[in-house]
C-alpha cells in the first residue's frame, strides 16, 4: 500500500548565459516529499527542510552570492515548484526528490497515479491590482495568472504551457512487490510490458521516452483468490508506532439491497479548459448517467462556466420524455468561458428535495481552479444531508480537487482518463450511487489503544461497495496489548431486514525484530498535515494551523505549505556575479485539450531542462527509475 518514489529532474543549460531555472510541476496529492538533493557532476549537496520563509531567504541569499542552490516549494498538495540558481553555460544539474505515496485500492484494483502535466487553473475573484496599483512588488511566482482576492498566489500555480509534439518526455519503470498473485498489470494511457521475477513483477513501458501530456495510471489486479479483505502494515519510528490499516467492506449487489428513492443533480463543467476532448467525454459520461435513471428517480442538470444554467426549475421524474429533453440539452453544450464553480455548487447543494429522497450530486469537471480551499469550505457548509460525487475529466485533471471535494461531500470519485474509459468508470460510480451507504459504522480498537491512538481520518467516512476503509494510525510505542481493530456496520436487504457485518485485522505492539514497513510513518504524517489543512480551509486560525503543521513536518522532513527543502553549495560558482536570466520550464498541454494563446515577450534561448523521474522502490509497490526530459524554448505562452 506504500510507494517509495525517487523523482529526478535534470536541468541542462545549452546557452552561453548563466541561468536560473523555474519548473512548476504536478505530483499526486498524497505525495509526501521527505528528501531532496542537488547533484553537480560528482558533487552531491543534500537539501535541508526549513520553514518556508527561512528556506526562501537562504536560497535568495545564495543566488545573490553566486552559489549554486535549489529550492523545492509546495504551491498546492499536488503542485510544486523547483528553482535552480546559477546554472553555468553548458552545465547540467540534477535535483532528486524522494517521496512516499499511499497506493489506491478500489473495485479490486491497486492504482499508482503519477501526474505528468496539468490543466491550467482558473482564478475567480477580483484582480488585486484593482485594490492596489503597487501590488506587483508583493506578488510572488512567475506564471501567467492574474492574482485575485480569491487566488492571491495565481502566478505561483499557473506555469506557462507549450503546444505541439516537441517538449517534455519521461522514462518510467516499476517493480511491484505486492506479495499477491497478479492477474494483470495495465496503464490506461500507455502500453506496458510486465513479467514476474523472484516474486516481484517488473513493469516497463513500450516507449523509452514518454510524452508528458497525460497522467500515468498504473494499475494491477490480484487474482480473485488473493484479493485482500483486510491488512495492516506497521513501522516503529522514535517513540511511536505507526500503522496503515485496510478494512474492505463486504461485496454486495445493489439488486440484493433495499431500494431507495434518489434525487440527483448532475453538474457539468463547460468552461474553456474543457475545450476539445474533455467536453466530449464529459457529455458522453453525463449521457450514460441520464440513460441509467429510472422513473422513480428525480433529477436535474446544471451546466456552468462564467454563468450557471439549471435545466429544470426543480428536479423532475426520470421519465422517458424528461430524459430525452435532458439528452438534447447536454448534446448542445459547448466549452468556453471561466470556471466559476461556487454558484454551480450552490445551485446543486442548496436545492430542496422531496421528503425521504436521498439527495445526490454528481459533479463532472477537470477541477482546473485555484480556489480549492474556499470550495471545500463551501461544500462542507452547504452539503446538508446530500452526498457529492466527483468525476475527473481529461488527461491531467486536478486530482487534489476531485478527491478532496468528494471527501468533504461524503461521496466517492472516479477519473475518466480517456474516451475508452468512460463506460467502465461511470458504471463504477453509478453503482455506488445506486447502492445504499453502509450504515451504523463503528470502529473498535483493542484495550490500551483507544485512548492513545491518533487516527486519520478522525471520523469514519461513508463507505461504498468496492472501496475499503483506510486508516493511518499513530500510537505511543508499546501502548497496548495484542488485539483486533474491528469495523462493524449494517446492510439492509431487499425485504428491509438489517444484516450486521464485521471486518477485523490483528494488531500488536511493534517489537524489536518485527517486520518494518518503511514509509508508513511518513504516510501518517502526510495525512495529518492534510487534516490540518482541512481545518484551515474551514476557518481555523492560520497561525495555529501553521504551528501544528511545523510540529509534524519538520521532524518528518515533509514539504508542506509552510515548509520547503533548500540545498546550497557553499563555494561560489558565479564569481563575477553575472546576473542569471530566468528560464521557465513549460509544461505540455494535456492531450486532447485546447487553450487560447496569450502573447508575451520572447525569452532568450537557453536552458534545456530534463525532469528525470528516477528509480522508485516500494514495500508493496516499487516504482523506480523515471526520467522526464524537458526542453525550454522562447515563443508563446499559453493559458486557458
Amino acid at each position: 500500500m506504500i510507494a517509495h518514489v525517487t523523482y529526478s529532474q535534470k536541468f541542462t543549460n545549452t546557452s552561453n548565459e548563466w541561468k536560473h531555472a523555474v519548473y512548476t510541476f504536478p505530483l499526486n496529492e498524497n505525495a509526501a516529499i521527505n528528501s531532496m538533493e542537488m547533484r553537480i557532476g560528482d558533487r552531491i549537496i543534500r537539501g535541508q527542510i526549513k520553514p518556508k520563509a527561512e528556506a526562501k531567504e537562504a536560497f535568495e541569499a545564495a543566488k545573490k552570492a553566486g552559489k549554486k542552490a535549489s529550492l523545492t516549494e509546495q504551491q498546492r498538495p499536488n503542485l510544486f515548484t523547483q528553482q535552480v540558481a546559477n546554472i553555468a553555460p553548458g552545465e547540467e544539474i540534477m535535483v532528486t526528490l524522494q517521496y512516499v505515496q499511499q497506493v489506491d485500492y478500489r473495485d479490486g484494483k491497486f492504482t499508482f497515479h503519477l501526474p505528468t502535466t496539468l490543466t491550467p487553473r482558473y482564478s475567480p475573484g477580483i484582480p488585486l491590482n484593482q485594490f492596489n496599483e503597487n501590488i506587483e512588488a508583493e506578488i510572488s511566482g512567475t506564471g501567467w495568472g492574474e492574482p485575485t482576492d480569491q487566488v492571491p498566489d495565481a502566478r505561483a500555480i499557473t506555469p506557462f504551457m507549450r503546444e505541439g509534439n516537441e517538449g517534455p518526455q519521461l522514462t518510467f519503470n516499476a517493480t511491484l512487490n505486492t506479495g499477491l498473485t497478479l492477474n494483470s498489470v495495465t496503464s490506461r494511457n500507455h502500453r506496458v510490458n510486465w513479467s514476474e521475477s523472484t516474486g516481484n513483477y517488473l513493469v516497463t513501458f513500450n516507449q523509452s521516452n514518454i510524452k508528458m501530456d497525460r497522467d500515468i495510471w498504473l494499475e494491477w489486479q490480484p487474482s480473485p483468490s488473493s484479493a485482500p479483505q483486510a491488512a495492516i502494515f506497521t513501522e516503529s519510528k522514535g517513540q511511536h508506532d505507526y500503522a496503515l490499516v485496510m478494512l474492505m467492506p463486504p461485496q454486495v449487489k445493489s439488486q440484493d439491497l433495499q431500494d431507495f428513492d434518489r434525487d440527483i443533480t448532475f453538474v457539468i463543467d463547460t468552461s474553456g479548459s474543457m475545450g476539445g476532448r474533455p467536453i466530449v467525454d464529459a457529455k458522453e459520461s453525463l449521457q450514460l448517467a441520464i440513460d441509467r435513471l429510472s422513473e422513480k428517480d428525480r433529477f436535474n442538470v446544471v451546466a456552468f462556466n462564467n454563468d450557471t444554467t439549471r435545466l429544470f426549475e426543480t428536479s423532475v421524474e426520470g421519465t422517458t420524455r424528461n430524459k430525452q429533453y435532458a439528452r438534447d440539452f447536454v448534446k448542445h453544450l459547448n466549452a468556453g468561458g471561466g470556471t466559476e464553480m461556487a454558484p454551480a455548487l450552490n445551485a446543486a447543494l442548496k436545492r430542496t428535495t422531496t421528503k425521504d429522497f436521498i439527495k445526490q450530486v454528481v459533479f463532472i469537471t477537470d477541477g482546473a481552479v485555484g480556489n480549492e480551499a474556499a470550495l471545500f469550505s463551501q461544500i462542507k457548509n452547504e452539503l446538508g444531508d446530500a452526498r457529492l460525487f466527483t468525476v475527473g475529466i481529461g488527461s491531467a485533471p486536478n486530482s487534489y480537487f476531485m478527491t478532496r471535494a468528494a471527501q468533504f461531500g461524503l461521496g466517492s470519485y472516479v477519473f475518466v482518463r480517456n474516451t475508452a474509459d468512460i463506460k467502465q468508470q461511470m458504471d463504477s460510480l453509478l453503482y455506488k450511487l445506486e447502492s445504499p451507504v453502509l450504515s451504523d459504522l463503528s470502529l473498535t480498537l483493542p484495550a490500551g489503544y483507544a485512548q492513545s491512538a491518533e487516527i486519520y481520518p478522525s471520523k469514519i467516512p461513508d463507505l461504498y461497495a468496492g472501496v475499503p476503509l483506510l486508516l493511518n494510525v499513530k500510537l505511543p510505542h508499546n501502548a497496548g496489548t495484542s488485539g483486533k481493530i474491528t469495523l462493524q456496520g449494517t446492510l439492509v436487504d431487499k425485504q428491509g431486514t438489517a444484516r450486521e457485518w464485521t471486518r477485523s485485522v490483528a494488531i500488536s505492539p511493534t517489537s524489536t525484530g518485527s517486520t518494518q514497513h518503511l514509509g508508513v510513518a511518513t504516510a501518517w504524517a502526510r495525512k495529518k498535515v492534510a487534516a490540518l489543512m482541512d481545518e484551515k480551509a474551514l476557518g481555523r486560525n492560520v497561525d495555529e494551523v501553521k504551528q501544528d503543521i511545523l510540529a509534524v513536518a519538520l521532524p518528518h522532513k515533509l514539504i508542506t505549505e509552510f515548509t520547503s527543502f533548500v540545498a546550497i553549495e557553499e563555494k561560489i560558482a558565479n564569481t563575477q556575479r553575472i546576473p542569471s536570466s530566468t528560464e521557465n520550464v513549460r509544461n505540455l498541454m494535456p492531450q486532447g485539450t485546447q487553450f487560447r494563446q496569450i502573447s508575451y515577450p520572447q525569452t532568450a534561448a537557453g536552458v534545456s531542462e530534463h525532469a528525470v523521474l528516477g528509480m522508485i522502490a516500494i514495500l508493496l509497490l516499487s516504482l523506480f527509475h523515471s526520467i522526464a526530459f524537458l526542453r525550454n524554448k522562447g515563443g508563446t505562452r499559453l493559458a486557458p
